[in-house]
């Protein structure tokens, strides 16, 4: 604090000498006047005083024949008249401070932690839905609601915290690992399961609502499965009311899946020649510039390379910067042998496959035909497979006489 205060005042250092050192001393002490940082050599002394003592210490000076020299001048005093002759400096620091005020006011970067099966781009989604985005004011975000807004979206997601440092939004997750996602919409509404696939049904357990239908039926698109309106009967079989219920069950359906993709015998490839350009890039909010021009390459891959402006650990800023690389082709034909294309066609068909079991949908038998074509092979593949069926669709309840 008294740093602080000295600061403001201004004070001075000085370098008093002659034959009365400590009398000088002596007498400022009687008057007052404060001396800090005082260092005694042969002959001299070092020491630091207000300003206002400074101007005082003439009386004292004559008094003692001593002789005293001006040797630094500090604090804010001094440090304003420099800046009184630096006014475009000035009201240019003055400008550039306000402005990141302003920028503080507001989110300039949202980040996932950690990424599960809710991924950033979801949550960018979602928070988009919820009015909330790059360059939303922060006072309006209301925390509480959102956290809430997040748990009942995506019922997997047992915890959430919405946290704000600096202009950087992060949000926390934590998701359950025993929850199995089924592709439905999670709520408890009165409802009833329909059939979204052609097929037979393998197998129902139903755990609320109805069956509409049993193991070994043939289904179409839209049949309704399990029924969530349960009527209450009376003693002559008659209606006497229905209760209604979110209705839910397990039901597996085997279906038909069809696979076709052509290939051209003749294709085109591309060559990278070498040659490559790098332009430098920046984007200010929403608005993009690029120092350079794309001349002299017809066909070419672009490669970016972005990075966000900070000042501080979480003081993120609207601007981005960085580089565009553009690399050189050009486009070479090729001729595929017969061999070639039905291997090509065979390697497609079983990633396909591959990504239908990642999925959970099991594959029951194969039916695979490749046509020879003179131009092009051909791979057409008839797949019956077995998948969870039931959507949810809200019950029109009946009106009570």
């Amino acid at each position: 604090m008294l740093q602080l205060n000295r600061y403001l005042k201004g004070y001075v250092k000085i370098r008093v000498s002659g034959p009365a050192i400590q009398r000088f001393m002596n007498l400022c002490s009687v008057r007052g006047i404060a001396l800090t940082s005082v260092q005694i050599h042969d002959g001299f002394a070092l020491m630091e005083m207000n300003l206002r003592d400074f101007w005082n210490i003439k009386p004292i000076v004559r008094k003692t024949k001593m002789k005293v020299v001006l040797l630094e001048r500090k604090g804010l005093p001094f440090s304003v008249k420099k800046w009184r002759k630096r006014k475009g400096f000035m009201a240019g620091v003055l400008l550039c401070g306000m402005l990141l005020y302003v920028l503080s006011l507001f989110v300039w970067d949202i980040e996932l932690s950690p990424e599960g099966r809710l991924t950033r781009e979801m949550l960018l989604s979602f928070l988009q839905d919820e009015g909330i985005g790059y360059g939303s004011y922060l006072g309006s975000i209301d925390i509480e609601a959102i956290e809430k807004k997040l748990r009942d979206e995506y019922p997997y997601i047992v915890w959430t915290s919405l946290r704000i440092e600096g202009t950087k939004l992060t949000v926390f997750v934590k998701e359950n690992a025993q929850y199995q996602v089924t592709g439905k919409t999670v709520n408890h509404d009165p409802c009833d399961l329909y059939a979204t696939v052609h097929g037979t049904v393998s197998s129902i357990v139903t755990r609320n609502g109805i069956p509409q239908v049993t193991s070994g039926q043939e289904v179409q698109r839209g049949d309704k499965l399990v029924s969530g309106q349960i009527p209450i009967m009376n003693d002559d079989d008659t209606v006497r009311q229905y209760l209604y219920t979110h209705a839910d069950a397990d039901i597996v359906v085997d279906t038909v899946f069809s696979y076709e993709k052509e290939l051209p015998l003749v294709h085109e490839e591309k060559i990278y020649t070498g040659k490559q350009k790098i332009v430098f890039y920046a984007k200010l909010y929403r608005n993009s510039f690029s120092l350079g021009h794309m001349k002299g390459m017809e066909q070419y891959d672009i490669v970016t390379d972005l990075k966000q402006a900070k000042l501080f650990e979480d003081f993120y800023l609207p601007l981005y910067y960085g580089k565009i690389t553009f690399n050189e082709y050009k486009l070479q034909k090729y001729t595929y042998t017969k061999e070639q294309a039905r291997q090509i066609l065979q390697k497609d068909f079983e990633g396909f496959c591959e990504s239908l079991t990642q999925k959970g949908i099991q594959i029951i038998a194969k039916d695979v035909t490749i046509k020879d074509n003179k131009k092009s092979e051909k791979i057409k593949a008839a797949l019956t497979v077995r998948v969870r069926d039931g959507e949810e669709k809200a019950i029109n309840k009946v009106p009570e006489e």
